[in-house]
């Protein structure tokens, strides 16, 4: 049987200052990587965070029921130390962007909404809560599988913590689909460390991307469409 996550309990949440284990701060030259959906129905730009939840996201802070929150917002992201698009190995950032976004059909749909790739590297360190390469979810009464098991439950959590440490930018954990790669939940404090510009920002359609995508598509079982 699968491990549970049970529902968080504040009163068990420890104090930051008490390990400084337990913030990982991300700061240049450290780079994230996301891929959103520029066109379609509900286009997005790189830098956006989402206000409309909650979703079916595993950290989405937003409160029920789903509306907009302003001041409640995310951004989902892969945390690499050079996201160049130059790997489809299991801990590459880019890899491990396509796996995220389309883990539910494991079909790469590269022109569906303008599917777009984008690297960044924050202008502050972010401070994120560290889910799984520290012990504070143990501290704090949890588990593995909030990285891994319900997702509901894991927005649960998310909730308490940002209800709990408002002061952080949000949560860094191991992704459920590369357990070797960290995904980091920014959360609306964060928009002050986003750069103007990304470093990078292609298109997945792009030919120059072909290689890479088949590669990792091969690797892990995906269709390419």
């Amino acid at each position: 049987m699968s491990e549970r996550l049970p529902r968080p309990d504040p009163a068990r949440f420890p104090r930051l200052s008490d390990d400084p284990g337990w913030i990982r701060l991300v700061a240049a030259p450290t780079t994230l990587a996301r891929i959103f959906r520029a066109a379609g129905p509900h286009p997005v730009e790189w830098h956006e965070f989402r206000e409309y939840g909650p979703l079916d996201a595993r950290f989405d802070p937003h409160p029920p029921p789903v509306d907009v929150h302003p001041g409640d917002g995310v951004l989902y992201a892969v945390v690499e130390g050079a996201a160049d698009a130059s790997s489809a190995r299991e801990d590459s950032a880019f890899a491990a962007c396509l796996l995220e976004v389309f883990q539910q059909t494991r079909m790469i749909r590269r022109g569906d909404g303008a599917p777009t790739l984008a690297a960044f590297a924050p202008v502050r360190p972010l401070r994120l809560l560290d889910l799984s390469d520290s012990d504070w979810v143990a501290v704090a009464g949890g588990n593995s599988a909030i990285s891994s098991g319900e997702r509901s439950r894991s927005r649960e959590w998310a909730r308490a913590i940002r209800a709990t440490y408002p002061e952080i930018d949000g949560v860094v954990s191991a992704s459920s689909v590369v357990p070797s790669a960290r995904i980091a939940a920014l959360w609306s404090p964060a928009a002050d460390a986003l750069p103007r510009h990304p470093l990078a920002q292609l298109r997945l359609d792009r030919e120059e991307l072909s290689g890479v995508i088949d590669a990792a598509a091969d690797r892990y079982g995906y269709l390419v469409l």
